[in-house]
């Protein structure tokens, strides 16, 4: 065999591998995992967000507390009613005690 007609034979065998890969790799499935789309979220905020809502939460958590809005509430911002509102739920808010009795107990091993 003359050097010409190896270089041809090999440029021939390259371009048929080139060929059935593209091949190949057209007719192949993907296989990565389809796309999900995960539950739609409520877009309600859990904090009221206008001031006459944050005026009844806070008024609830204070009754709750067994307490009464402070004198002149009223001069406070919204703002300011929104932090003492969310104030006084983190206070009403059970310990751990209170949700899981002897949690705190150690387990000796």
């Amino acid at each position: 065999m003359t050097r010409r007609r190896v270089w041809g034979l090999a440029l021939a065998a390259f371009a048929a591998g080139g060929a059935l890969t593209f091949v190949v790799m057209s007719v192949q499935e993907d296989e990565t995992p389809p796309v999900t789309v995960g539950a739609a979220r409520s877009a309600a905020s859990p904090v009221p967000t206008t001031r006459a809502e944050l005026v009844e939460a806070w008024t609830a958590e204070l009754e709750d507390a067994g307490k009464e809005l402070p004198e002149g509430w009223d001069l406070l911002t919204t703002d300011e009613i929104r932090g003492r509102y969310l104030h006084q739920r983190m206070v009403n808010a059970p310990s751990a005690e209170d949700v899981d009795p002897g949690m705190d107990r150690r387990v000796d091993g």
